[in-house]
């Protein structure tokens, strides 16, 4: 784009929102007192840092679906706020330092295919990151984050703990916005996943647990589906699960 085509996008998204939040304002009365208390806690938001969380919250699902690429597969979702480089794990094995105690253990398989011929594909390189079974990223290390290659049947093996839901919005504005609504801010268990292929982001989604008691009432709307929620075995004293992969090469996530 030139410079005069993104200030011409820019305008137009802007005089969209204004328009569109005019008639929200024209249909439910809003008086300038109640725009004055919302521009408070826009204030609020930003000195928390929580704005891209709340976009995200709100509206990050239909940019997914706006501009996530192939429909074909498995089907995209949003990347979430933790994602960053990660550390390559020949074993397959996330956890630094061995399994936490009392953190129930999984191993989760799969095969990553072709969405065309149905082949398996071999070197897909996927990328996976997630919370503990007390719900908490960890955010400074590489603990419950790595990336594995599928071999040459296009199989893979991970062996993680079992994710648990989490609630991280208690203290801030994005909680204080949901308890005036009178809803929970509380995410149902899941697995972040990038799948890509020479190079190539060719997925990004996430993988839930049956486990989880939000699955139907996450947060994020829109985010949890049948297709994405991972088959459970118990497995002694934690967790089996297997979850394919399908990849539409021709496309790419946003």
């Amino acid at each position: 784009m030139t410079g005069m085509d993104e200030q011409a996008r820019l305008n137009a998204i802007w005089q969209r929102i204004v328009s569109d939040m005019k008639q929200v304002v024209r249909d439910f009365s809003i008086t300038q007192r109640e725009l004055h208390t919302a521009g408070d806690y826009l204030n609020r938001l930003g000195q928390s840092s929580m704005c891209r969380s709340l976009i995200d919250v709100a509206l990050a699902m239909t940019s997914v679906d706006a501009t996530g690429g192939s429909s074909r597969g498995t089907r995209q979702n949003l990347e979430g706020p933790y994602h960053r480089a990660h550390p390559h794990r020949a074993d397959g094995v996330l956890c630094e330092g061995g399994a936490p105690a009392g953190m129930p253990s999984l191993l989760m398989t799969g095969r990553v295919r072709d969405v065309e011929t149905g082949e398996p594909l071999p070197g897909a390189r996927l990328d996976f990151w997630q919370a503990d079974s007390n719900g908490t990223y960890d955010r400074a290390g590489n603990h419950l984050r790595g990336i594995v290659t599928t071999d040459a049947d296009g199989r893979y093996v991970v062996h993680t703990v079992l994710p648990n839901d989490y609630s991280e919005h208690d203290n801030d504005p994005i909680g204080e916005l949901f308890r005036a609504m009178g809803k929970h801010n509380t995410r149902a268990a899941h697995i972040h996943l990038k799948a890509s292929i020479d190079g190539r982001v060719l997925l990004t989604t996430q993988i839930f647990m049956p486990t989880s008691d939000f699955l139907k009432t996450d947060y994020v709307e829109g985010a949890v589906s049948d297709d994405l929620i991972v088959a459970l075995e118990v497995d002694g004293d934690g967790y089996r699960g297997q979850f394919d992969i399908v990849l539409d090469r021709r496309g790419a996530s946003a």
